[in-house]
């Protein structure tokens, strides 16, 4: 089994903490910035493999994720005539992640590089408002890096990270590091990470991010007695008042937002409800559909003015794209933790993974957190730490 100390096998696994701190910006044709962390992963991999740093691979501990693979790239095959394609190649690196873990001896050298990606990322999003730092556009050609200005009555502006998918993916990686890591820290340190990590959440202005950051945080506190923390969140809040707190909630101007998810996802069910018992059970395939409030169509039917999206809900994005049978074995490649979970239910609600993964599942309701890279590498890599843990406690 190899040593944790092992440094070409740790440098491997740093590079998932590039994967966020990377833009996405076009090199060259078909390469883009943030697709080099995850071409030096699988570099990496094949010379620890060689090597045998990475001796085994743990079959049946990735055989659900490869049943997804394995479908999701017949059913687009069937329905795009490709084999190969984005998320196929997505679950593949998360298969290579699992297995690499696996195959240490301990997984908590991991958690210093967390934290040290909340700590950046949180005084990133400060920094950036305070000084209204604007690093320019990524190839997407929608959000900035940094600070992007608006004319809401109550700030001229919210921060984007370095990460695809605009502040509200942000405020959600913020929001999940947040819960991950302070339950990790003691004394006058934990205070100021919750206060800074909720100050720089709520400068993405990510509605959904904060509610669930703070929710989940008191619930912590409030499970284990901590009650004196519970004053550091009261006083963080307050301070954010300041800064549009409930503006950001109550202002009829910034319902848009809201009321486009809703019809998103109203449409979502509407075109389930009406579409063929195939098309349920197997999808779309991939990338054939984009969604613009109400409407829910081929992307090819959009005009080029207009920007489609997915439904801004992770479990209908898989239902449309791979179907019912899709999101099945989707949910498979969780069953197993997730009866851990339940067997000592009391204790796991406090761990710090599980904290971690509740939040993301939560945000995966609100938006389309699964399927950006950016944000669900970090998942897998939490989840595979409790992988890693059942597996070497047997």
């Amino acid at each position: 089994m190899v040593e944790s100390k092992n440094y070409l096998i740790q440098a491997q696994l740093v590079l998932i903490f590039l994967i966020p701190l990377t833009p996405h910006i076009e090199i060259s044709n078909n390469l883009q910035l943030d697709d080099i962390p995850v071409v030096l992963f699988f570099v990496l991999f094949t010379l620890n493999v060689f090597l045998k740093n990475i001796h085994k691979f743990y079959f049946k501990e990735g055989a659900a994720i490869l049943l997804f693979i394995a479908y999701i790239s017949i059913q687009n095959y069937v329905i795009n005539d490709n084999f190969l394609f984005s998320d196929v190649i997505r679950y593949i690196f998360y298969l290579l992640l699992l297995v690499t873990i696996l195959n240490l001896k301990s997984s908590k050298f991991l958690d210093k590089y967390l934290f040290s990606l909340l700590v950046f990322l949180s005084f990133f999003s400060i920094v950036s408002y305070y000084f209204r730092l604007d690093f320019g556009v990524d190839s997407y050609n929608y959000w900035k890096i940094g600070f992007n200005s608006n004319n809401w009555i109550f700030t001229d502006g919210r921060i984007n990270g370095l990460q695809a998918g605009g502040p509200n993916a942000f405020g959600g990686i913020i929001s999940c590091l947040g819960l991950y890591c302070i339950p990790n820290l003691k004394g006058y340190l934990k205070d100021f990470i919750i206060f800074v990590s909720l100050l720089a959440c709520f400068f993405t202005y990510s509605r959904s991010a904060l509610v669930v950051f703070v929710m989940l945080l008191l619930f912590y506190v409030t499970l284990n007695k901590d009650y004196l923390r519970s004053l550091t969140i009261i006083i963080t809040l307050l301070i954010t008042i300041n800064f549009g707190l409930i503006d950001r909630f109550t202002s009829e101007s910034e319902t848009e937002g809201v009321e486009d998810r809703v019809l998103m996802q109203q449409a979502s069910f509407k075109d389930i409800s009406t579409r063929s018992f195939q098309e349920n059970i197997f999808g779309y395939g991939f990338d054939n559909f984009g969604i613009v409030r109400n409407e829910l169509k081929s992307i090819d039917d959009f005009s080029e003015d207009l920007r489609p999206t997915g439904p801004h809900n992770s479990f209908l994005f898989i239902i449309l794209n791979y179907g019912f049978f899709g999101l099945f074995l989707f949910l498979n490649i969780f069953f197993k933790e997730f009866m851990t979970f339940l067997k000592s239910f009391n204790d796991n609600l406090v761990k710090s993974n599980y904290l971690f993964l509740g939040g993301f599942v939560a945000l995966s309701f609100t938006g389309d957190f699964i399927q950006n890279h950016s944000i669900s590498v970090l998942f897998f890599l939490i989840f595979f730490q409790l992988v890693f843990e059942r597996t070497h406690e047997r």
